[in-house]
């Protein structure tokens, strides 16, 4: 059994499903509740008390349905809203324990990425390159791909919510409102027009409520028999416009839920039918959601797209491989070594291996602060199946592995995992400073942890190595400036 849960700016999705020894998935339960989350964000990012605590209920409700699954079969998205908000580790920190599950925020072009694999799951693959829009509550995702690899991947800040506060907060339907929110749509969405339109793709496909809702008005009323055109959505606009408000929307296909907000999504849709060139619009029912069950399974099939994202990263920035994985293996050594003593959480284990993969990242810049140019390149690259705390450690791990240690370079990361994150870089600077000759020799060291004492040894001695006491030493003095005590033998 796999449990996903989509934490999108308008409503919250929780879907469960079972999958075979095929892979096919079939469904079991779902649930969604309007939350509204972006209606609460003011425009410093800080949410309404209101909002939280309606949000934190469907949160605890959902707890209720995941309480006794496995955390490896679960897995939580936080999008644009989750991304946008101030002091968001607080709302995490809340939902994650009423949950019972870890909540993710992924980025913009993750959550494309993880769209179109819930998308392309749910069509017939033979069509060639396909373009796919979805439009959420405070983002649309517009992908390219073929079969089930996106080749292009974008996130925009315009989505139905953010539309609706921005053009139509005051619930005007005017024409005038329509052609500010067009114009303003058809800006953001130049930059990326030229690669996207018509050409590019042999058929297009939307996904999630916005585009459902359309479809659903454009049959209702006998406008299409089967999909989605610019004409019929010039015909639902102008019902819109001759309502006048918001409150007077009353169309068939509509439901009471999404009518506050559909106006945002209408126009971003119609903005993107233009800029893009699209003549008809299929739809499709898999969306994020699905995206995370398949992502999962890849996971747990152990064909984790996480992996080929570090191996090509290695190759884009020339990483020496062979010295990475003796760091790497020698990382994981010491971690099992003290994984109980220092209770270091078992899945944290594949982060510390990552980050000891890609150490020298920044190596191609320059060498002398490669630590800080490496870590800045982890925190802001897009490395597909992984969220924004896990590439926030990675990238702390690579900027804290050499030369000064002081409380300030961990606070990025939240004051409940600072000690973990503290405990996992210790871990990876022993393991680069016990391999700084390069050198081929396979080393048997040996790791004892209480407290903040560390005690490292190796069969063969270290003191004995002139340089790498040296070392030692200077690891020794630059571990006291954050309250952890060194001895080698």
């Amino acid at each position: 059994m796999l449990a996903a849960v989509d934490l999108g700016s308008n409503s919250f999705h929780l879907i469960v499903s079972r999958a075979d020894a095929n892979g096919n998935l079939t469904l079991i339960d779902k649930e969604k509740e309007m939350v509204r989350l972006r209606g609460g964000l003011d425009k410093k990012g800080n949410l309404d008390p209101e909002y939280e605590e309606r949000a934190l209920a469907c949160l605890s409700r959902f707890g209720d349905r995941l309480r006794h699954f496995n955390s490896k079969n679960v897995r939580i998205a936080g999008t644009n809203t989750l991304r946008r908000m101030r002091h968001s580790d607080d709302f995490i920190r809340k939902g994650s324990k009423l949950l019972g599950h870890p909540i993710e925020i992924i980025s913009g072009r993750e959550e494309a990425r993880l769209v179109y694999l819930g998308v392309s799951h749910s069509l017939s693959n033979d069509q060639g390159k396909q373009l796919v829009i979805d439009i959420g509550g405070g983002s649309t995702e517009f992908i390219i791909g073929h079969d089930f690899a996106p080749k292009e991947l974008e996130s925009l800040d315009v989505g139905a919510a953010s539309s609706t506060q921005r053009f139509f907060a005051k619930g005007d339907l005017s024409a005038k409102a329509w052609k500010k929110a067009n114009i303003t749509i058809r800006l953001e969405i130049l930059p990326i027009q030229e690669a996207y339109k018509k050409g590019k793709w042999s058929r297009a496909i939307g996904s999630s409520g916005t585009i459902k809702t359309t479809l659903n008005i454009i049959l209702a009323l006998g406008l299409e028999p089967f999909c989605i055109t610019l004409d019929a959505l010039y015909e639902v606009r102008k019902r819109l416009i001759e309502c006048g408000h918001v409150d007077n929307i009353s169309l068939p296909g509509l439901s009471e839920d999404r009518r506050p907000v559909y106006a945002g999504g209408l126009a971003v849709l119609i903005a993107g039918f233009e800029a893009l060139e699209i003549d008809e619009m299929m739809v499709s029912d898999g969306a994020l959601r699905e995206g995370l069950l398949f992502d999962m399974l890849g996971r747990i099939r152990r064909v984790d797209v996480r992996d080929r994202s570090i191996e090509e990263l290695s190759s884009r920035f020339q990483v020496d491989v062979a010295h990475a994985e003796r760091v790497q293996r020698t990382a994981m050594i010491l971690f099992d070594q003290v994984a109980d003593a220092w209770a270091l959480p078992k899945k944290e284990r594949a982060l510390l291996s990552w980050a000891a993969g890609l150490h020298e990242v920044g190596l191609i810049i320059t060498h002398s602060k490669h630590h800080y140019q490496g870590a800045y390149i982890l925190k802001y690259a897009f490395m597909p199946g992984f969220s924004r705390r896990e590439q926030i450690w990675i990238a702390t791990l690579v900027k804290t592995h050499r030369r000064k240690l002081n409380h300030s370079q961990f606070e990025d990361i939240p004051e409940p995992d600072r000690e973990t994150v503290t405990r996992l870089s210790i871990l990876m600077r022993l393991s680069i400073l016990l391999h700084r000759r390069r050198d081929l020799n396979e080393l048997n060291p040996k790791l004892k942890v209480a407290g903040h004492n560390i005690e490292l040894s190796n069969e063969k001695g270290l003191a004995d190595r002139e340089l790498l006491e040296a070392d030692l030493k200077r690891e020794k003095a630059w571990l006291e400036r954050i309250d952890y005590h060194l001895t080698y033998q």
